[in-house]
Parts: structure tokens; C-alpha cells; sequence
């Protein structure tokens, strides 16, 4: 039996973004498969106030599954700024002993720590999922200018002139940490072509990083019939937070458009995750039209039911996105997508959904324009929807991946964290 920890840089308990989501179903399914798995996510700002003391550090939701207190940290370095914060986090992850540590970030979790714990586990596996593009680009990993504009490619002057406060040498030396980093990983992951190739043309070896989509636990649902193609057609929905990356002005903007346009057919757009007070609050002087309803936070759970009762989702990010994982929720419930058309987004609609200029809300009006009210090519595009990755399939391929078998026998008894080091026969 292999006892497997799977770290992530938050808790999808207290935070529920797509790559924690990803790395719990994991741990989760693991668990189900009798591996002696384990799961580490960090918790910071607010959340960690609100779950524990001033002086508490973990939380149990059980044995083996683990909230950690971080402390933040700058995107530029990725490093614990407390060392000795940081000697209590690899003291936790030494002391779960796993022989195959699988990080899904290095957020809050620090990129010091890891290799101090690789030197620590010269025997265990290292695994590391890129779920974005931290290690390329230290303005939150989103290969996105200060100015707003999208980044091609990193090189030390670039981003010395993006990020003023460092020089090209500080760019060079991060890449450097940041390249012998990864180079410590027996596995690294990607979610999308997409990401590995972008990691490829940064100086990582083609072959590399293996390409896995993150599983997605829910069932495919029916097939969109000509009656509920003709009921939906009129309505679209957003899902996501209220971060200026995920475009929601922009899909505000190209709204307002078509209502402004007499003669385009009228349609309905919800914002799931959302609430019109926390748009105002980032976009006070645009205004709100009245063909948009702000639906406010959902459960990740209850996604894929919330779609069924859509027409087209609505992914129209301004940064390259990497596999968002609600396209993979969209695939589940069988509707069809409307994304920019740019990176992961691009590659994982190709085929399938329909995609416009990214950050231009003018040709989003006119995709919208294009669809809304039209039942026959709802129902026809729908069909062409792929099925989406099951976390079954997911572990099936890690697995492959890792070199690792699926277990033969039962899951042992959990072990207290008070013994440090296993007997092995």
C-alpha cells in the first residue's frame, strides 16, 4: 500500500476554486480505492480568523484530512517570508512520511519548503501539477501585463519593464529557482496542452510533463432534446468570481449592446458566483442592464444541475485561462460553450463550442445575437458536446503516469501523526 499526500494551496472546504476542487476529489477517490491517502490545504486571510484560534495552526476535518493556517506570500518569490512558519509546514509534511507527495500549487505552501522536503525524501516521489503559470510569471502566474495586456512569452528585460521593482537580474535568478524546482519533480502535470507548451517553449524537456485533464465527479447528463432546445435557447449563464481575469465587465458590456439594440432577440443571462454588489464594487461606473441577473455564490457541487438549466455558458476570461473547470462542468452537463479565444480555453472548446475575440465585448454581442433564440442549433451543437474527464479516468491515467498500481488490498487503520516514521518490511 502506498501512503500518498496531496497538497494544495487551499482548502476547497473553506475555498472552492477549480485546482483545489481538482486535488480533494483526488485525495478523495484515492481514499475510496483503499490508498492511505492524505490531504493538505492551506487556509489564509479571513478564512483561517474565522476557523481558528489566534494561535492555531492545523484543523482536522479527520485524521488524514488536514486545513493548514498559511500566511501568504508574494507571487514574485513564492517563499514562506517566516522561516520559522516554514519549519513548522515541512515539519507536517515529514511527519505524514508519504512515498508520494503530490503538490497541486506551491501558493501558501512555499516553493523553499518543497525543496527542503525533497532533500528530506530522497526515496518518495515527487508529483507537481501546473494548474497555471506561477513558475513563468510572477504577476499571479497569468502571463497578463501590469497594463492590462496579454503576455507572449517571459524574458528577464520584459518583465523587468512589467514588473518595475525588479531588475532583469531578479528575472533571472526567480527563473533559475523556479526551473530547479520543477527539475526536482519525478512527474509533472499539465491540465492542457496548452500550459505544456507554453512550460516547453520556457526551457522545460518536450516529453516532459504529462497532459491529464483534472476529473470531474458527476453524471453526464441527457441529451438536449428539440422541446427544451426551443425553452433554453433564450438563456446563458456566467459561473465564476468577481476577479477582473474572468471578463465579466466585458460580457456586462456586451449585454448592455444587445439590449440596447432593438432589434436583436431578447435573451437572459445569469451570474452565478456573483453578486451585483461585489460587481459594482469592482466596476462602479459601469452600469448593470436589465437583462442580467446576479444569482450570488452556488455550491461547485450543485454546477453541473445549475447548466442543465441553461441554454450556453459563458466563459469570456481576459487572461489565457488554463483547463477551467467549467467547461469540463459544461461537457457534464451536456452545453454547449461560449469562450474567448485564447489558450486553454481555445483548446478545450475546439470543435465543440463557439469562441470570440477575447476582451472585446462588441463580437460577444454578436455571438450572443448569433445563438439566442435559435433551438435548432442549441440542439445540434450540444450534441457535438464531449464527454467530460471522470476522476475515475483521472487517476486512471496519474496513475499510468506515477507508476504507480492500483492497490490490492483494504485500506489500513489511520495512523496517528504522532509517530513519525512507519516500520516498513
Amino acid at each position: 500500500m502506498t501512503r500518498i499526500c496531496i497538497v494544495s494551496h487551499s482548502h476547497p472546504r473553506l475555498r472552492p476554486g477549480g485546482g483545489e476542487i481538482a486535488a480533494y476529489r483526488q485525495f478523495q477517490h484515492l481514499r475510496a480505492e483503499g490508498e492511505d491517502a492524505w490531504f493538505v490545504g492551506a487556509t489564509v486571510g479571513g478564512d483561517a480568523s474565522r476557523l481558528m484560534g489566534a494561535a492555531q495552526r492545523l484543523v482536522f476535518f479527520d485524521e488524514r484530512d488536514i486545513c493548514l493556517r498559511g500566511e501568504g506570500m508574494p507571487g514574485y518569490v513564492m517563499e514562506q517570508q517566516d522561516p520559522g512558519f516554514e519549519d513548522e509546514v515541512l515539519r507536517l509534511l515529514d511527519r505524514i512520511d508519504a512515498d508520494l507527495y503530490h503538490f497541486h500549487h506551491m501558493w501558501n505552501i512555499g516553493a523553499g519548503t518543497i525543496r527542503r522536503l525533497r532533500a528530506l525524501k530522497p526515496q518518495a516521489k515527487f508529483v507537481f501539477t501546473l494548474h497555471e503559470l506561477i513558475a513563468i510569471c510572477a504577476n499571479h502566474g497569468q502571463m497578463v501585463k501590469t497594463s492590462g495586456e496579454l503576455c507572449y512569452a517571459a524574458g528577464a528585460v520584459e518583465c523587468s519593464a512589467c514588473m518595475t521593482e525588479h531588475g532583469p537580474l531578479n528575472f533571472l535568478l526567480r527563473e533559475a529557482r523556479m526551473k530547479e524546482l520543477l527539475g526536482l519533480m519525478d512527474v509533472l502535470i499539465s491540465p492542457s496542452r496548452f500550459l505544456r507548451d507554453r512550460f516547453e517553449a520556457w526551457g522545460i524537456a518536450p516529453g516532459r510533463i504529462a497532459v491529464i485533464e483534472n476529473g470531474l465527479e458527476a453524471e453526464r447528463g441527457p441529451a438536449l432534446d428539440a422541446a427544451t432546445a426551443a425553452r433554453l435557447s433564450r438563456r446563458f449563464a456566467f459561473f465564476g468570481n468577481a476577479t477582473p481575469t474572468k471578463g465579466l465587465d466585458v460580457l456586462v458590456r456586451a449585454a448592455a449592446l444587445l439590449e440596447a439594440d432593438e432589434d436583436a432577440a431578447p435573451l437572459r443571462i445569469e451570474v452565478h458566483g456573483v453578486t451585483a454588489e461585489r460587481f459594482a464594487a469592482l466596476w462602479p461606473d459601469l452600469p448593470l442592464p436589465a437583462n442580467v441577473d446576479f444569482k450570488g455564490r452556488y455550491r461547485a457541487a450543485d454546477a453541473v444541475a445549475i447548466m442543465r438549466r441553461q441554454g450556453w455558458v459563458l466563459v469570456p476570461s481576459v487572461w489565457w485561462e488554463n483547463s477551467p473547470v467549467v467547461i469540463e462542468e459544461a461537457k457534464a452537463a451536456r452545453r454547449p460553450v461560449i469562450a474567448s479565444d485564447i489558450g486553454g480555453m481555445l483548446e478545450k472548446t475546439a470543435g465543440w463550442g463557439l469562441q470570440f475575440r477575447v476582451g472585446d465585448p462588441d463580437d460577444l454581442a454578436e455571438v450572443l445575437a448569433a445563438v439566442a433564440g435559435d433551438a435548432e442549433r442549441l440542439a445540434r451543437i450540444a450534441g457535438e458536446v464531449p464527454a467530460h474527464m471522470t476522476v475515475e479516468a483521472f487517476i486512471a491515467q496519474w496513475r499510468q503516469a506515477c507508476g504507480l498500481a492500483a492497490p490490492a488490498i483494504e485500506a489500513e487503520p489511520v495512523r496517528s501523526l504522532q509517530r513519525k516514521r512507519r516500520v516498513k518490511a
